[in-house]
């Protein structure tokens, strides 16, 4: 692995030399908008430890003061949140910490990863400091024999494995993206299954008993409508309404977009209108159009990033563009939108991250560019000025800290603690 130096330097220097804009205090944001939910999908980097199995939280973590690399993470307000990361090894660890990313507890469940495990990724959805659900799988690998989602009601002091999933019929990969709840007792898997002839073959479960038992809504076998296309994101705004958003990489023409009405049991396809100054830009074959990034606010107010590359251009050109609705996906306004990922804290005040950072305080009919970054993140607010991003350039990673909206960002050295 190169040197972390280079890196660090630049990025230090890039993270103070940011455009100060004097930053407008909003609400903290709800617990729907899509970029602040807690399903964490972390980028293998670095190798964790292995752990010998116990009946709780390891009992072997990694030795204290070692720095751990994030992966991804999750605040729940400035000083407490989750994380996924490594300390060594090459495994994934359950973290917690209690100021703000500087220093992080270890509570992964110890019989989820056995010694000798081998790479593990973990997906994750992070309730409340006490309420957590993880699962793990092996990158890119065939279905094991047996998988099970964790959960912990006492902020990772002890876990639960869930029921067996059922696994009958898989073989190809096991590869959970996205696990969410939308209460105490109501969550959601989606796990990819298998690639081919345009087709991102896909498990939905289901469970209503706090992550027990599991139900198998759809698979490729039953697959609902849903199986053709790649699948980017999955969100619940309530028990029964859900969007699931994704691309068809220009196979076929329009944007990919589907919604539930009866908590993921069917799915129908969403047609959205095209923006009045490119009325032909969903018929166009030449066109790749996909959505991503749903953020809602309540289940009737909403936001999709759209994006669309014109491939018959040399070069290709992409262009984006913000949808929002307030009456639950019925009807759909657009208005270009800067691109990136996509976060509002309000119906009015919201951003676009990216390397440029953009802001809106008037639902997306105008951004202010507010910062230029030298890296890629994965990023996180706890509220409208609270911001973290796990920054990336090249194979080097590090946490970095936002106090004024996503303005200027510091470095944190994040570390084990017992």
């Amino acid at each position: 692995m190169k040197s972390a130096f280079p890196f660090l330097l630049i990025l230090s220097l890039v993270l103070f030399g940011c455009r100060l804009v004097t930053p407008q205090p909003t609400e903290n944001p709800t617990v729907i908008p899509a970029t602040s939910t807690a399903t964490l999908e972390p980028t293998p980097t670095s190798l964790p430890p292995t752990v010998t199995p116990t009946s709780a939280p390891s009992a072997t973590s990694a030795p204290a003061n070692q720095p751990v690399t994030l992966s991804a993470i999750h605040m729940l307000t400035p000083q407490n949140g989750w994380g996924i990361g490594r300390a060594g090894g090459d495994s994934d660890r359950i973290l917690q910490t209690g100021d703000g990313g500087k220093s992080w507890k270890d509570v992964t469940p110890a019989d989820a990863v056995p010694a000798g495990s081998g790479l593990t990724t973990a997906t994750g959805f992070f309730q409340s400091m006490d309420q957590a659900w993880v699962i793990y799988s092996k990158p890119q690998a065939a279905a094991p024999e047996s998988a099970v989602v964790w959960h912990t009601q006492d902020s990772g002091q002890s876990w639960q494995p869930s029921q067996p999933l059922d696994l009958s019929g898989l073989s190809e990969i096991f590869d959970p993206s996205h696990l969410q709840f939308v209460d105490a007792g109501t969550g959601w898997l989606l796990v990819h299954v298998g690639v081919g002839m345009n087709h991102d073959y896909v498990v939905l479960y289901k469970t209503t008993d706090s992550g027990t038992t599991w139900s198998r809504l759809l698979d490729p076998n039953n697959d609902g409508g849903i199986q053709s296309c790649y699948k980017n994101a999955l969100l619940f705004t309530d028990a029964q309404r859900g969007w699931l958003t994704g691309t068809c990489n220009g196979v076929a023409a329009g944007v990919l977009l589907f919604r539930t009405a009866d908590g993921g049991q069917t799915w129908s396809s969403v047609e959205l209108p095209a923006p009045l100054n490119n009325p032909s830009l969903f018929t166009d074959l030449g066109v790749e159009c996909g959505s991503e990034f749903p953020a809602f606010l309540t289940p009737e107010t909403g936001f999709i990033a759209v994006h669309c590359t014109h491939f018959t251009q040399d070069p290709a050109e992409t262009i984006t563009f913000l949808y929002s609705t307030q009456d639950g996906g019925d009807h759909w306004k657009s208005v270009t939108y800067p691109g990136g990922a996509l976060l509002f804290f309000d119906a009015q005040t919201g951003l676009a991250l990216g390397k440029d950072i953009y802001k809106t305080q008037n639902a997306g009919q105008s951004w202010n560019k507010i910062s230029v970054l030298s890296w890629d993140g994965r990023f996180d607010f706890a509220n409208a000025q609270e911001g973290w991003a796990v920054a990336q350039s090249e194979d080097q990673i590090a946490l970095v800290h936002s106090q004024d909206g996503g303005q200027n960002w510091a470095l944190l050295a994040p570390k084990l603690v017992p």
